[in-house]
């Protein structure tokens, strides 16, 4: 599983105070005050600092700015003129900025998803040890993505980034020992690795430390433990926490007030198929709420139509609860 993209302020400040000189200390100083009011939302503040240093050519500062221009922070959204930036960034040896190329072409974020310039792009800032490039490389090492399959390489990728902080990379190591990928099978490493990465917010790790804790794979299952960590999945946003916690909630495992029919609407609305199928079973059903079945068979149309085709049990499933919804809407008229 690779983790969603997420658009959040993680850049890596990684000059050396004793290889500055005056001028570079004064330099990378006002970046620090520009990051510093990025991560207060003052984006147009962290503009007005960038801007002219970009213009002098400080790599940090064409890197920030990229940043802002690539999702029209505190300005327009530049996404070209981003790209120029990190170019000129990257050549001049920042890390981060080759860590920016390398997810624009991963993710095909406004340009072609070409998976040999993404990997070329992450071994130079792996190469400066950057966590997160190492991270994604261990990843296209794993999937065989642009590099040769390797799960040996790709978990001593995770390993490294993982033991420098690097949540995903220690979700991807966790979820390498889920499936002895590259790795010996170990459902106690990966729940300590995920663990790490749970406790400072990261979502994917908090859903697999929860399905970990409510199986017997760690010893005799902890329902507690299981449903404190969905909880944080949930409040993570991940749509398949949503659906997770409605489940719980049926089977009363669930905090006192909550509603299984509560989180199947935030699955449903997330986008998540098994979520609008769920939904619409409790409005047929009148479960949590009054009976709607009109509403359930307009959900149960959008459930069908983010199916995944070849899963011919949801679909027998979803035949089956439109006959259901069929009769509801008789008896109601």
């Amino acid at each position: 599983m690779i983790s969603p993209k997420r658009v959040t302020i993680a850049l890596l400040f990684a000059l050396s105070a004793a290889a500055l000189s005056g001028a570079a200390h004064a330099e990378n100083a006002r970046v620090e005050e520009a990051y510093r009011l990025m991560v207060d939302k003052d984006y147009a503040g962290a503009r007005a600092i960038v801007e002219p240093l970009a213009e002098e050519g400080v790599a940090g500062a064409q890197h920030m700015l990229g940043y802002l221009e690539q999702y029209g922070l505190g300005g327009p959204k530049e996404l070209q003129h981003a790209i120029d930036l990190y170019y000129k960034a990257a050549l001049s040896g920042s890390a981060d900025a080759q860590f920016a190329l390398g997810e624009l072409a991963f993710y095909g974020d406004g340009v072609k998803v070409d998976y040999e310039r993404a990997a070329g792009w992450y071994r130079l800032a792996a190469a400066q040890d950057h966590p997160g490039a190492e991270a994604r490389l261990g990843i296209m090492h794993q999937r065989g993505l642009g590099t040769p399959k390797d799960p040996r390489v790709a978990v001593s990728l995770f390993e490294k980034a993982a033991k420098a902080g690097d949540l995903d990379a220690q979700f991807y190591l966790g979820t390498a020992y889920v499936n002895g990928e590259g790795v010996k099978q170990d459902y106690k490493k990966a729940a300590e690795w995920y663990k790490l990465a749970a406790e400072k917010g990261q979502g994917d790790a908090q859903y697999n430390l929860s399905l970990l804790y409510d199986s017997d794979y760690l010893g005799a299952p902890d329902p507690k433990e299981a449903y404190r960590w969905m909880r944080a999945a949930g409040d993570a946003g991940l749509p398949e926490a949503y659906v997770a916690l409605g489940l719980m909630t049926n089977e009363g495992r669930a905090g006192p007030g909550d509603k299984a029919i509560d989180w199947f609407e935030l699955a449903a609305n997330a986008g998540d198929a098994q979520g609008m199928f769920l939904f619409a079973v409790a409005l047929t059903k009148g479960d949590g709420r009054p009976k709607d079945p009109n509403l359930a068979a307009v959900w149960l149309d959008r459930a069908l139509e983010a199916a995944d085709p070849a899963d011919t049990e949801f679909r027998r499933n979803a035949e089956a609860l439109r006959e259901e919804i069929a009769e509801a809407q008789r008896a109601a008229r």
